[in-house]
């Protein structure tokens, strides 16, 4: 009898939870306002041209940090120095009930000679207009509101602080990236938003796509394969998963003075406010089952016969040798089985987690090595491995 009624307490739970999600995430959709979202643009803006290392590029930082805080939440600099330049990140942390962190991300740096209204402001807009409005309620993953530096230097600002959450354990599920949001020439643009992502990160613009459907937000999505032209890519680089989101309608003011709220749509940017929103709430109450990562090779080491033998600035493995891989669960229920790819052909299968496998595949320069998890969910880690192995091709292990 006892057992009875706790399964009914439980059947009767799952709806009344699954709806209050629902119904939180409507309360916050209805609060994204295109006023403030213009004020945010337009502060961006009157700080002129903003570009990494500048004085107004450190007066920019210091608005967001400031802004960030007036939210309530856990505020501070990241200062990061890499190929001649040097900046600050600032990370507004929300805590959530556990470590796990779902990061939404975009950059504050311009274009030189620009005042980065659509590039970033409007994605920095997104990041403080979804900040104020989060601040208010509590999630299971712990979120964290990433501003960059040193993006239109090649991602520098970001790059930095991965490996620094890559070298720390750092537990991220997902990057949501942000960037240049606001403009659109066309009713088509309008109603169509880019994002970019690689194979293992496809279940994050699913997430969006179902978010856009359920809640009438207006904007279908135009996948993409992954392009390395954004700050999500530091994110794959480090094995993470990550997204970027961009307009539909390329603004040809883009790194030039004309950059200005002139030339920005309100009407869009909130609908793609909206929609991050919407995703980065769906995300951080998302229960997983499975999840796994690579924690051997390790990025930014060389290898010798398996023997880690010493750490380089690289954001990939060098081993000289076979590859001696070991997967490692973060979420495991019910796995069924791990399959292991080389170049996206498929090499053998382990049955348990935490599971070992050896490429014996002659193999030189850069290479791509895949783990696929299956089980009643899916999931997938991958990396590069700079590889030279002279040593005859072995049976499948």
């Amino acid at each position: 009898m006892r057992k009875f009624l706790v399964f009914a307490i439980i059947i009767a739970i799952i709806p009344f939870y699954s709806n209050a999600k629902e119904d939180k995430i409507s309360e916050m959709l209805s609060q994204v306002d295109g006023k403030i979202l213009y004020g945010y643009v337009e502060t961006i803006q009157n700080f002129g041209e903003h570009p990494t290392g500048s004085e107004a590029c450190e007066k920019v930082g210091e608005f967001l940090f400031n802004e960030f805080k007036s939210f309530g939440l856990n505020v501070e600099y990241f200062e990061w120095k890499n190929g001649g330049y040097e900046g600050k990140n600032i990370i507004a942390t929300l805590p959530g009930e556990d470590n796990s962190t779902v990061i939404i991300s975009a950059h504050y740096d311009s274009y030189p000679t620009s005042p980065g209204a659509d590039d970033d402001g409007s994605g920095i807009a997104c990041l403080l207009m979804i900040a104020k409005i989060i601040s208010n309620y509590e999630f299971k993953h712990t979120i964290k509101f990433v501003a960059f530096s040193g993006e239109e230097q090649g991602m520098l600002g970001s790059q930095v602080y991965v490996k620094y959450l890559y070298e720390n354990g750092e537990d991220v599920i997902a990057d949501i990236n942000v960037d240049t949001v606001a403009h659109t020439e066309s009713k088509e643009g309008g109603e169509l938003i880019r994002v970019l992502s690689d194979e293992a990160s496809l279940w994050i613009t699913d997430i969006a796509e179902e978010m856009s459907y359920k809640y009438d937000i207006g904007l279908s999505l135009f996948r993409h394969g992954n392009f390395p032209a954004g700050d999500h890519q530091s994110f794959i680089d480090y094995g993470y998963e990550a997204v970027f989101f961009v307009e539909y309608d390329f603004n040809t003011n883009m790194h030039t003075p004309n950059d200005t709220v002139e030339h920005i749509n309100i009407t869009y940017l909130k609908k793609v406010c909206r929609l991050m929103l919407a995703t980065l709430a769906n995300i951080a109450d998302k229960e997983f089952h499975m999840r796994i990562r690579f924690a051997e090779p390790k990025i930014g080491s060389v290898y010798i016969n398996n023997r880690e033998i010493f750490k380089i600035n690289k954001n990939e493995a060098i081993v000289i040798g076979r590859i001696n891989a070991l997967v490692v669960p973060l979420e495991n229920e019910e796995l069924r089985r791990v399959e292991f790819y080389f170049d996206g052909k498929l090499k053998g299968f382990k049955y348990e987690l935490p599971c070992e496998y050896e490429y014996r595949d002659r193999a030189f320069f850069k290479h791509e090595i895949k783990a696929v998890a299956i089980g009643n969910e899916r999931d997938i880690c991958r990396m590069n491995v700079f590889v030279m192995n002279f040593l005859p091709p072995g049976p499948p292990h």
